[in-house]
C-alpha cells in the first residue's frame, strides 16, 4: 500500500472510469484499513473477503487490483 501512496504518479497512466479492487485479509482491522486507503486513492468499488473461499465466491468479474494476505485461514494468498 505504501508504494501506491508514495508513487501516486503511477496511477495517472491508468485511469479507467472506475477502478475496482478486492481486499482479501483475515484480520478485520487490517482489511478495513486497506479499504480506507484504497478509498483515499479514489477506488470506489472495493470487495472485501476474509478467506480465499469467500473471495472466490464473491468474485463475479475481474478486478483492477487485488490486495491479498499471504496467511489466510484456508490457504495461502
Amino acid at each position: 500500500m505504501s508504494v501506491l501512496v508514495d508513487n501516486t504518479a503511477n496511477l495517472i497512466a491508468y485511469r479507467p472510469a472506475r477502478l475496482t479492487a478486492m481486499v482479501v485479509v483475515a484480520d478485520p482491522r487490517v482489511r478495513q484499513s486497506v479499504t480506507r486507503h484504497l478509498w483515499a486513492l479514489g477506488v470506489r468499488d472495493v470487495l472485501e473477503a476474509q478467506t480465499a473461499a469467500e473471495a472466490r465466491s464473491r468474485m463475479s468479474a475481474t478486478r483492477d487490483l487485488a490486495v491479498v494476505d499471504i496467511h489466510l485461514p484456508d490457504g495461502s494468498g
